[in-house]
């Protein structure tokens, strides 16, 4: 049996995602606007700059990049936006309570990184049923396929730029991968499959000593096993 296992993060919301109305009133959000969303910290590996090069690529008029987040790299992203010229298109709205509820305002949401582990703002993306555009890295292709998101190569910005012309000029395709990747997010990366897979790992070791494991509650199957899920900060 393997000595090394790899079981990704879990996703369990910490509260129901808002309707959209509700979600954009929160972050004044006109409905008329074409809101591409950008949520996690402002540094390097989380490829914001790559994100303002493809509005400066894609010039689309009606498209507004919603920033949620902060960092240290915030004033020099801020500098980047004007030289790009495409500061009036991009909204900073810094540090947001209950961040993860408002997905539902944008009309995509962008993962532009450059690393990644599982990225948590990806699951409450999904969770949302908001289509997704994400750079092809770490593990984003673990998470969700063509078939889910429209994944392009990092550090691209005219491959994201033609993503998310794509998801805007095709909206029953991309509510179509929304979907999809709802329904993922349920499947596979929710709690009780998460506790599945450190189960079967536990029981395989428990098998390999000789151990027969025994089930951790009345009325269920499973070994008790410590540890969580960690939060990336998205």
């Amino acid at each position: 049996m393997p000595r090394l296992h790899m079981i990704p993060n879990a996703y369990a919301a910490a509260a129901p995602p808002l309707a959209r109305d509700a979600a954009r009133a929160a972050l004044g959000i006109s409905g008329a606007t074409w809101v591409v969303g950008w949520v996690g910290r402002l540094s390097h590996e989380k490829g914001l700059d790559v994100m303002i090069d493809a509005m400066a690529v894609w010039r689309e008029p009606s498209a507004t990049l919603a920033v949620i987040g902060d960092g240290r790299e915030r004033t020099r992203l801020e500098a980047h936006a004007r030289d790009r010229g495409v500061a009036s298109a991009i909204r900073w709205l810094g540090l947001v309570p209950e961040a993860g509820t408002l997905y539902r305002a944008f009309d995509v949401f962008a993962l532009s990184s450059r690393t990644e582990g599982t990225p948590i703002a990806l699951f409450e993306a999904m969770d949302a049923g908001v289509p997704i555009v994400a750079a092809s890295v770490g593990g984003v292709p673990a998470v969700v396929s063509p078939a889910e998101a429209l994944l392009v190569p990092p550090g691209h910005p005219a491959a994201l730029a033609d993503a998310l012309r794509a998801v805007q000029g095709d909206p029953r395709g991309a509510a179509e991968r929304a979907a999809s990747a709802r329904r993922r997010l349920a499947a596979t990366f929710t709690v009780d499959p998460w506790i599945d897979r450190y189960d079967l790992v536990y029981r395989n070791l428990l098998s390999d000593v000789g151990v027969r494991p025994g089930p951790a509650r009345p009325g269920t199957d499973r070994v008790t096993v410590g540890g969580g899920g960690a939060r990336d900060g998205r």
